[in-house]
């Protein structure tokens, strides 16, 4: 099989690398509701971005960093043989384990289960595993190091609004509020917007006394990257009610830093371990002893490098239209197929540049394909329009059928003379000929024949 990783960039190494680290991937799909059909039987880090499964985009840029030697990829039962086989195709330097969690846990509580098995000896990294970004990890890394963090985040600056579109208080939905210094490395404050009365923060003295320049953003996403130090493991020791790093742990500690540390379980000096961790500086081991909680970030203007979560079915297919028409920077999507053209199959004329095909794909004459993502062994019809698509692996779609923003996920087909449009349609589930469709999920149910068809479901 191709290997998980496309093969005709030689990617990028950094000069003069900070240690060996391990990064903890948490594949274990907790937020796939918010790509419900598409997780329904297949897991987030499988589903494909540009032909390529999401896991791969965390996998190159913890490559390319030069800094990680093993990486953990957190999973489940249920899961564990699809991304075995997705594992399975990596061809890196990298050391991939797959580590069984139990159903539902969360990231703080799999980070648990990972200490307790005495995998996590140093310093990590946690990524979630719908991130795709080409920021330089080893920048991240070396701003860690040099503070001696306790946590070092990742925030990507969103574009700017037009001046006469102010936001509204419905539009803070999954925002934080994020106060960081004046030079932009020290994260000094972190609320969801959620938890805040009206949009209404509040503040500490203490705070505002050390840092009177305090800026406070609801423009900085969290992609979810975070690089912890190991005494932070102790924290979740000591809060076992804690399950989410982001929403728990993260908070937490961003708070300690002006607030009473009595409760830190910081490790004394004749604690420390005999050898120490390669990200252990001398600056980090100072601070901890001085009862010092510091979280830093990495924050990536606007216009800078790709950076995003595809969480959501619309972030997921701007992922797939930006890796298609080569918009994520220096992501490629997985390599085209080298098979000789012949009739059925795809012709130059009938793909653009910005699309992306896999292997064993069938077209038939005068049908276009702009803007989309097919799959291997996917079989179109004659007179198909498909913008703006993604088409997971053995879609079959008939004669005359047109599509725009729509997603098919594996084994799906769509019968002739069908329209869809913004339409996610769940596996092996058949669209009926003629079908007119606008904004909904269409999700397996079997009839009284036992054929799986289109069940209705709006967004």
């Amino acid at each position: 099989s191709d290997s998980l990783l496309p093969p005709r960039r030689a990617l990028p190494r950094t000069a003069t690398a900070v240690g060996m680290l391990t990064a903890v991937v948490l594949a274990n799909g907790n937020d796939g509701d918010n790509l419900y059909p598409l997780t329904e039987d297949m897991p987030l880090a499988a589903l494909p971005v540009g032909n390529r499964p999401l896991l791969s985009y965390q996998l190159e840029m913890l490559q390319r960093a030069g800094s990680f030697g093993e990486v953990l990829v957190v999973t489940n039962d249920r899961h564990l043989s699809r991304l075995e086989a997705v594992v399975s195709e990596y061809r890196g330097p990298l050391r991939i384990e797959l580590v069984v969690v139990e159903e539902g846990a969360g990231s703080a509580d799999a980070l648990r289960t990972l200490r307790g098995r005495g995998r996590l000896a140093g310093d990590f990294a946690l990524i979630s595993g719908d991130t795709i970004s080409d920021v330089p990890f080893q920048k991240i890394a070396a701003m860690h190091q040099l503070h001696g963090a306790s946590v070092t985040v990742l925030l990507k600056q969103q574009p700017p609004r037009p001046a006469a579109d102010k936001k509204k208080a419905r539009d803070l939905d999954g925002t934080d509020f994020v106060g960081i210094d004046e030079s932009r490395q020290r994260l000094l404050y972190l609320e969801s917007a959620a938890d805040c009365d009206g949009g209404v923060i509040t503040v500490s003295e203490s705070m505002l006394r050390a840092h009177p320049h305090l800026e406070v953003h609801s423009d900085l996403a969290d992609p979810h990257v975070y690089l912890f130090a190991h005494w932070v493991l102790e924290v979740l020791d000591h809060k076992p009610h804690f399950s989410s790093a982001k929403f728990e742990l993260l908070p937490y500690l961003v708070r300690k830093q002006f607030l009473d540390q009595a409760n830190l379980p910081l490790p004394q000096a004749e604690a420390q371990p005999q050898q120490a961790t390669a990200m252990s500086s001398a600056a980090a081991t100072a601070a901890r002893l001085a009862g010092a909680v510091r979280c830093c970030c990495y924050v990536v203007p606007h216009d800078g490098h790709y950076c995003m979560r595809a969480c959501s079915i619309a972030a997921y297919m701007q992922a797939n239209l930006d890796i298609c028409k080569g918009g994520a920077a220096t992501f490629d999507k997985a390599a085209e197929p080298t098979e000789p053209l012949r009739e059925g199959n795809f012709a130059a004329s009938n793909i653009d540049q910005q699309s992306a095909r896999g292997g064993s794909v069938e077209l038939g004459p005068r049908s276009q394909v702009k803007k989309s993502a097919v799959g291997p062994h996917c079989r179109l019809g004659a007179g198909v329009r498909l913008t703006n698509c993604v088409l997971m692996e053995g879609v079959v779609v008939h004669d005359k059928v047109h599509m725009s923003n729509c997603i098919l996920c594996r084994g799906a087909e769509v019968h002739e003379g069908a329209t869809l449009k913004d339409v996610q349609v769940g596996s092996n589930v058949s669209v009926e000929a003629g079908a007119n469709v606008k904004s909904e999920a269409l999700t397996a149910e079997v009839d009284a024949e036992g054929s799986v068809v289109g069940s209705a479901e709006e967004d």
